[in-house]
């Protein structure tokens, strides 16, 4: 219904995509021994794909719940 703004607001996803974009070293920057580890985040990954497979959700919420715990993660 509003394709005229569609190439606008794709160009806007981009640049903010760039500016806030996770780095993907993040895990070796922010490693202290009470943080979590590379190992740890794994095990939480696979947790959570078990639990959507379980629930049958969709793709769309794996993928925004892993970009959430690596938001968090990161900071």
């Amino acid at each position: 219904m509003v394709s005229e703004y569609g190439a606008s607001i794709f160009e806007n996803m981009r640049i903010n995509e760039t500016k806030l974009g996770i780095k993907a070293d993040y895990l070796q920057t922010v490693q202290i021994k009470t943080e979590v580890k590379d190992t740890s985040r794994a095990f939480l990954v696979e947790w959570i794909i078990d639990v959507h497979r379980k629930f049958r959700l969709l793709p769309e919420s794996l993928y925004l719940t892993v970009l959430i715990v690596d938001r968090y993660l990161s900071l």
